[in-house]
């Protein structure tokens, strides 16, 4: 007894409909939404957001800016103006540098830190909407001040135990540190770090990273001890260098210990004419003394 005929249409028809399906071409036709919004900026820079985005053909409706969930900038390409502000405290947008794909923000100031968001729409037929976001800091510091460098001592040997500290300039936010000893990057286990609220600071958030280091010194580079410290704060970093002598025994000491030893004054023993006459009055002292 074969299907019933009814039920072996269902099947066909299903069957039918999901190969279509499946050979629909895509209908969204807006790909590759990309925002880049810089990590970290400091108080009066100017900066640049850009959404990149590829329509595949299909004419762009809006792009809008978003500062968590108000919008501050729309670009509309059909209308005159295509650009248009909306107020936000402490966001100036420069219009004349800002468009279908960015959107520059002057003089930056500490409060518009945190989310942006770019939404970007397709025009008909598909009227396709794509969201992404991404997050900025501004950080109080001067990213052209290096860190300080305090060390124990300005010379060191073979097995001794280098110890110092290196502070790091003011910033809003904590720095990480990192030491190198003869170019080579310390393991953390050689040096502790501690975060520290800036004291007598007018503004309490703003911090002194202080980073100590203890070895023991296995060897030199032609007599020399490089020390470096970096400091990080996001993507701003800066280096401080210091080079350390190794300490040698002193080799005018040498040669005063071998002139006591001959009898002789240190200051005349680096003295040829004066080691000979010296000799000479000393033969003639001994042959009067034997007359």
């Amino acid at each position: 007894m074969g299907p019933h005929p009814s039920t072996f249409r269902t099947v066909m028809i299903t069957f039918l409909v999901m190969i279509f399906i499946l050979h629909i071409p895509d209908a969204s036709c807006l790909r590759n939404v990309k925002i880049h919004v810089p990590m970290s900026v400091i108080p009066g820079q100017t900066v640049t957001m850009i959404c990149n985005y590829d329509l595949e053909g299909d004419p762009l409706y809006t792009v809008k800016w978003y500062k968590s969930r108000q919008e501050f900038f729309r670009y509309v390409p059909k209308e005159l103006p295509h650009t248009r502000v909306f107020p936000y405290p402490g966001i100036n947008v420069d219009v004349s540098q800002s468009g279908s794909n960015q959107v520059v923000l002057r003089d930056v100031q500490m409060d518009i830190a945190g989310k942006y968001r770019c939404e970007i729409s397709a025009d008909a037929p598909n009227f396709h909407t794509e969201v992404v976001s991404s997050y900025m800091h501004v950080v109080q510091m001067n990213p052209e001040e290096e860190p300080t460098i305090q060390m124990e001592k300005p010379r060191y040997s073979i097995g001794d135990t280098l110890r110092g500290n290196c502070t790091t300039a003011p910033s809003s936010a904590a720095a990480n540190i990192t030491w190198l000893v003869n170019d080579k990057r310390m393991n953390a286990s050689y040096f502790r770090v501690e975060n520290l609220t800036k004291a007598q600071s007018t503004d309490p958030t703003m911090y002194l990273t202080v980073a100590g280091i203890e070895l023991e010194i296995t060897s030199f580079q032609v007599g020399k001890l490089k020390i470096q410290c970096k400091a990080e704060v996001f993507q701003f970093e800066s280096i401080k260098k210091i080079v350390l002598d190794e300490e040698r025994p002193q080799l005018a000491s040498v040669l005063g210990t071998r002139a006591s030893s001959a009898g002789l004054p240190p200051q005349l023993s680096s003295q040829p004419k004066t080691l000979v006459l010296w000799s000479l009055v000393q033969v003639l002292l001994i042959c009067w003394a034997t007359r």
